[in-house]
This record gives structure tokens, C-alpha cells and sequence, in this order.
């Protein structure tokens, strides 16, 4: 538990008439602070202080520093200037996340066309998680595009956990994190060093772009480890399935009548299970056919066209007859794409079902009937 030594102070700005100006309100309290690197909020709603994460994720910690003291070239302001200043909380869903950090130059903060540092970062994944509120992390298009915005949870969201980058936690002032709503803005983020190891992080572009280069370097060989253990993992457990160009793959496992291919029928009644890499187990829902874990398969129905079922699902049903059932085994550009993955509907007190973004599936699917045009 951290000690807390001194009162809370609380500094208002007042005009010689007696009336309060408008301006930053700082709530201030001493806490014990252990040695580390800290940024320190100042907002609207007053203040709050982030321990960060520099040895966990010493690349994501840089990237912050660097812009937030000006010490790394980006292309929204020159060099000394401090990136963070004047931005906007502009993304606030309550128990879930408060999200800003694009500079103040920029109009629409919701709604930003590329980057506004003129550079990407990849993922620096650890073992932090968002299992609690307070988790500073940072926000994306997809894996491996950060840039300069970042977002703090309202909550436990560990779901998260492998698909976003975490380098920092809430040390002081979680009250004003709470207070935070959409279009408050943060006048300034200053970084504090404490202890002689915090002392010697220091952030310009050549150790910014060491640190770069090697996440880079870490994320390229990760990526293709897992590819050679998921193509071992189907080969040991799914042998000889037929490759079709794209990369789809499928065993038949039950044949179907004698019917026609459906690529002509009107409406399809389907039912599927399938699995993660990680053993997940899912399968289709009511919902539009829509994945879901823990539940059993149901039949659903479809159009042979329908986007709202995935490729791979489509291109195997526009093959299969009546009553056909077959394994696919579907990569993750014909599924929820490298970019974007899926997440599940969210039900309080049970942890949300995440197809994460690049996942290729294994699915049991069946061909239940259809309607012939």
C-alpha cells in the first residue's frame, strides 16, 4: 500500500473581483514514490501521475518520452516542442477506456488519417495486463501501427491482454482519471526521473531508433515462429486437406447428397464449431452466424453471399451439397484479417470471446439445406 504523507492542497485561480477563472485545478498529493520514471498529468480535472513501465517496455516508454520532451522528430512539431500539450481526450466509454494523445494541431482527433508522428512502432506485448483500471496503454489501427495515442482503463479488460501494448499503470490521482470526459483536455505531460537507473533513460533519435529496430526485428522472428507452429499443429492433427489457391484449406469429412452445389441457392441453413490455435473453443450463434464462446452450435441462415459470415465460409459453402459436412481450416485473410480480429458480445461476469487479429481457425462446418433460387 502506498503512504500517503501530506493533505491534499487545491489551488484555484481567482480574478480580483473574486470570481474563478477558468484554468487547470491541481489537486495535489505526496505520495512515497519508488524509483522510476513517471509522467505527470496536467488536465482540466486536475492532476495525475503514471508510473512508467521502461523496463517492461523500454521501446513504447521512448516512444512517449521522446515525444512528450520533444527529443525525437515527428512530423506534427519541431524539435523541443512538447507533443502532448493542449491535446484532447477525445474517446471516453465509461468503465471502459479514456483515449487521447494526438497533438493539438490536429482537428478531429476521432477521426485521424495516418499518422500524426509520421512513423509507426510495433506491439511491445509483456506479460502486464488489463485486468485492472489504471492500465496505460497504447491505442491503434491494428498490430504493430502505434503511434502517439494512448488510453487508460476504467476497468478490468483483460480481453486485451496480446493485442495491445501496455507500458505504464495509474500511481497517483486514478479519481481524476475518473473524472475524465470526452473533449477535456491535458495541458501538459512532464516526466519525472527518480533513482540513478531512471537517470540513464534517456530519449533521443539514435537510442529511439535502436530500441525501434530491435522490436521490429523481435516481432518479424515471433511471427514467423508461430507460423511454423501452427503449420506443425495442422499437419500433426489435420492431414491431408486439400489447398485450394488462396488458402483455404478442407477435409470432406461427411459427403453430401446428391443434390446441386449451392452456388445458385437463395438462402443456406448452416451450423459450425470451431477452435483458436490455443485450444479456444467457439461456435456459430443466431446471431447473423456470428462466433461465440461457450455455447453450443446452432443452425443459422445465410445468404451464399453474405458479408457478414467470413470468406473462408463463404467460398466452402459455395462448394458444398445438402447435408455435407466439412473441416476447414481457414487463414486468417479469408477470417477476421491481420489487421482488426473480433470481438464477442460482451456479458457481465463472464470474459469477452476475442478472435485476435492475424488468428487462423480450424472449423467443423455443416451444410444443414438450402433454397434453390
Amino acid at each position: 500500500m502506498r503512504n500517503i504523507f501530506l493533505t491534499s492542497l487545491l489551488f484555484l485561480a481567482v480574478s480580483a473581483t473574486g470570481q474563478q477563472k477558468e484554468g487547470p485545478v491541481f489537486s495535489c498529493r505526496t505520495y512515497y514514490k519508488p524509483d522510476g520514471i513517471y509522467a505527470l498529468f496536467s488536465t482540466n480535472k486536475g492532476t495525475f501521475r503514471v508510473s512508467l513501465d521502461y523496463k517492461r517496455a523500454p521501446m513504447t516508454v521512448a516512444n512517449f518520452i521522446g515525444l512528450t520532451e520533444g527529443t525525437i522528430t515527428n512530423k506534427a512539431f519541431p524539435a523541443g516542442v512538447p507533443f502532448f500539450s493542449g491535446s484532447i481526450w477525445h474517446r471516453v466509454v465509461p468503465g471502459h477506456v479514456i483515449q487521447g494523445g494526438e497533438p493539438k494541431t490536429v482537428k478531429d482527433p476521432a477521426n485521424v488519417e495516418g499518422s500524426s508522428t509520421g512513423y509507426e512502432i510495433p506491439n511491445e506485448i509483456s506479460n502486464l495486463s488489463h485486468d485492472k483500471a489504471g492500465m496505460l496503454g497504447m491505442a491503434n489501427d491494428g498490430p504493430n501501427t502505434n503511434t502517439c495515442e494512448y488510453y487508460i482503463t476504467l476497468g478490468d479488460r483483460s480481453y486485451l491482454d496480446g493485442n495491445y501494448t501496455l507500458f505504464g499503470e495509474v500511481f497517483e490521482g486514478m479519481d481524476v482519471v475518473n473524472k475524465i470526459t470526452q473533449g477535456d483536455t491535458t495541458f501538459s505531460v512532464s516526466i519525472e526521473r527518480k533513482g540513478d537507473e531512471a537517470g540513464t533513460f534517456i530519449v533521443n533519435d539514435e537510442t529511439f531508433k535502436k530500441l525501434v529496430d530491435a522490436q521490429w526485428k523481435r516481432v518479424k522472428d515471433e511471427k514467423e515462429l508461430k507460423k511454423q507452429r501452427e503449420e506443425k499443429f495442422i499437419a500433426e492433427n489435420w492431414p491431408g486437406l486439400v489447398s485450394l489457391p488462396d488458402g483455404l484449406r478442407y477435409k470432406i469429412i461427411t459427403p453430401g447428397g446428391k443434390g446441386k452445389l449451392m452456388e445458385k441457392a437463395s438462402l443456406l441453413k448452416v451450423r459450425y464449431t470451431g477452435q483458436l490455435m490455443n485450444g479456444t473453443t467457439f461456435a456459430g450463434t443466431e446471431a447473423e452466424g456470428k462466433p461465440e464462446s461457450g455455447v453450443a452450435p446452432v443452425v443459422f441462415t445465410c445468404k451464399p453471399d453474405d458479408d457478414k459470415i467470413i470468406k473462408g465460409l463463404q467460398e466452402a459453402l459455395g462448394q458444398m451439397k445438402p447435408g455435407e459436412k466439412r473441416l476447414l481450416v481457414v487463414p486468417p485473410a479469408l477470417a477476421y484479417g491481420e489487421n482488426h480480429g473480433f470481438y464477442g458480445k460482451f456479458i457481465a461476469g463472464k470474459r469477452r470471446f476475442v478472435i485476435s487479429p492475424g488468428e487462423t481457425l480450424i472449423m467443423e462446418v455443416t451444410l444443414v439445406g438450402a433454397e434453390q433460387q
